[in-house]
Formats: structure tokens, C-alpha cells, sequence
């Protein structure tokens, strides 16, 4: 496949990617790395709420996500994901749901 190397084949894919970009905060702005390959997810308060690890498994590099606790025995397990971008946003959704109140939306 040759590269094309006409300015406006350059616009148009700018133009085309801009249509689906919706400018915004993302989770993944709330990891501060504690050491290579551990993030641990922050609010704006400083309390710590999840921690993200690279690990490989059988051979893949993927990412661990659990609830934060000052123990490993106390953290829970929120699921293995193939990219940081899905980690962290795993890891905050189910931070967010702690933050609700359970059952439905009357109360049922």
C-alpha cells in the first residue's frame, strides 16, 4: 500500500476524525503513577479509590484493576483489561457506583 502524499488526503482524515472526538475528562486523568507500571487512581481530594498494574499474562501485557486498600487482602477485584485507557475507566465506574445509593431509581 503506497503512502498518499497529497496534503488533502491529510485534512480529510483530520476532518474525519475530528467528527466522532468529543473533548472532555477521561479516568485515566485521574491515575497518578506510584511506580512503573502501577497507577493508583486519585480524586481531586487526594484519597485513593483504585490501583492499576501492567502484567503479563501468557506471554500478553494487560492491566489489573482493583479497589484501593492499604492491605492487598482488603483490595477487591474489578477485572483484567488489554489497555490502561479501559482500566481506569472500569476502575472510576466502579468507584462511582460505591458512591450511589443501591436499588432502583424509586427506591425499589
Amino acid at each position: 500500500m503506497a503512502v498518499n502524499s497529497d496534503p488533502k488526503d491529510g485534512i480529510d482524515a483530520a476532518g474525519r476524525a475530528r467528527i466522532g472526538y468529543a473533548p472532555g475528562w477521561h479516568p485515566i486523568l485521574a491515575a497518578v503513577e506510584q511506580r512503573p507500571g502501577e497507577w493508583w487512581l486519585t480524586t481531586q481530594y487526594g484519597t485513593h479509590y483504585a490501583i492499576v498494574r501492567l502484567l503479563r499474562v501468557g506471554g500478553e501485557l494487560g492491566y489489573r484493576a482493583v479497589t484501593w486498600a492499604e492491605h492487598s487482602a482488603d483490595r477487591e477485584l474489578i477485572g483484567y483489561f488489554r489497555t490502561l485507557r479501559a482500566a481506569t475507566f472500569w476502575a472510576h465506574r466502579h468507584w462511582l457506583r460505591t458512591l450511589a445509593r443501591p436499588g432502583g431509581v424509586n427506591g425499589g
